[in-house]
């Protein structure tokens, strides 16, 4: 379900086209998600499982792949015990081990407890698998939810080519979604981050995050070393001229902060920089573009009138951050006189209606722009809106609502 980037280029890394497969079950209540990636590694898992934090480790890192909400997966395994209020259990099966984590009680103490066990997997399996446990007492909660859960999976494929899906719901299909383009490329988890799409402050916390976890698994990380897991320094001759022209040759990375954890700001902004000096910014390209054929073929699939398709993008790039924007639209009558909005940041379905203002003050938003265009709910019609940026930002604490760059 995740990946963790350690520096490896994209020509090195083979990819794999996504396959996921969602099955939801209602006796016994139950969501499983299970996927063909490379698996979710145990010490990942284990972190994971660590409630002490509160905040992701990885909350200042920048990239497309990241929704800049933290800690989801840490949320779903709790999921099961919040929702029944005793006890709780998820499974998660990757890399030939299962392990089943079951949250409860101390009556003892009246405090919660996490249960870990671990056991080989057999028969060995590919990729991950997620079980989240639904207890009885909120089985009309799943039960409700279905034609949404369903709708949204289905969305899912409109905004990644490359995406076969499958949804079983007590056994029967409900959704099947194949690739329109199994070669489609999109940001990468494994693709390194930008040093162009730091600020000060957040390049200052993202360099203490490393060093606060180095601290803590006994580690000391040189500068270099940072360096080189940034896009476009893999080759040493760069890093070179990083560190000499910032007198940090040898450096350890905690020496950019002092006895008493304070940041050496003028160092940080030496640092930055020079890496932004000699690193070339991301073209709004290089993010990926959904494209007007995989949309096309999405409305076809739904009966568009074809006279009435249209397609737009706009590409650009504000404040170092290379950014997206796709819309299509069409009229299908087979809607049956109900509009379909299919909204995504970042190549995932957005949960409601994200763009609800297009400027940092209110106003105009998605909804006023439908309702000039005379679509109102009662319509036929099938309207997309992505946006991609490697760092998005919002209108409210909740994080529900996205601005669009350049607005003001």
């Amino acid at each position: 379900m995740c990946c963790v980037r350690i520096g490896i280029t994209r020509s090195l890394l083979r990819p794999i086209w996504p396959t996921i497969l969602v099955e939801v079950s209602t006796d016994p209540g139950a969501i499983t998600v299970s996927d063909n990636g490379r698996g979710l590694p145990a010490e990942t898992l284990l972190a994971i499982l660590d409630y002490s934090y509160r905040v992701s480790s990885r909350e200042a890192y920048v990239s497309p792949t990241r929704g800049a909400q933290g800690n989801a997966l840490k949320t779903l395994l709790a999921m099961p015990f919040a929702l029944d209020g005793t006890s709780g259990m998820s499974v998660v099966e990757a890399r030939n081990e299962r392990h089943m984590i079951t949250f409860r009680v101390d009556q003892l103490r009246q405090e919660p407890v996490i249960d870990h066990r671990r056991m080989p997997l057999v028969p060995h399996k590919n990729g991950t698998s997620i079980r989240i446990g639904w207890p009885d007492s909120a089985c009309s909660i799943l039960a409700d939810a279905k034609p949404r859960f369903l709708q949204i999976a289905d969305d899912f494929v409109w905004l990644n080519p490359h995406l076969r899906i499958r949804v079983e719901w007590d056994g029967e299909v409900e959704v099947k979604g194949e690739p329109s383009s199994p070669t489609w490329e999109k940001w990468r988890a494994c693709d390194p981050t930008s040093a162009h799409w730091y600020d000060p402050a957040r390049l200052e916390r993202y360099i203490a995050a490393h060093v606060s976890r180095d601290q803590d698994h006994g580690r000391a990380r040189t500068i270099r070393e940072f360096i080189s897991e940034l896009r476009g320094f893999s080759g040493s001759a760069k890093q070179k001229r990083v560190l000499d022209e910032t007198e940090l040759t040898r450096a350890q990375l905690s020496s950019l902060f002092g006895p008493a954890g304070e940041a050496k700001r003028t160092d940080i902004a030496r640092l930055r920089h020079a890496l932004q000096a000699h690193s070339k910014p991301v073209k709004p390209h290089d993010l990926g573009l959904i494209g007007k054929d995989h949309l096309l073929a999405r409305f076809t699939k739904a009966k568009v009138e074809p006279e009435t398709f249209k397609y737009q993008k706009a590409l650009g790039e504000t404040e170092g951050l290379p950014w997206v924007v796709e819309t299509a639209f069409g009229w299908c009558p087979s809607q049956d006189n109900h509009r379909r909005i299919v909204t995504g940041v970042n190549w995932s379905v957005a949960l409601g209606n994200p763009f609800r203002a297009f400027n940092r003050y209110g106003g105009e938003g998605l909804e006023r722009l439908l309702a000039d265009q005379r679509a109102s709910r009662g319509e036929p019609i099938i309207f997309v809106l992505h946006f991609a940026c490697p760092r998005i930002g919002y209108t409210d604490r909740g994080k529900s609502a996205v601005t669009l760059p350049g607005a003001g």
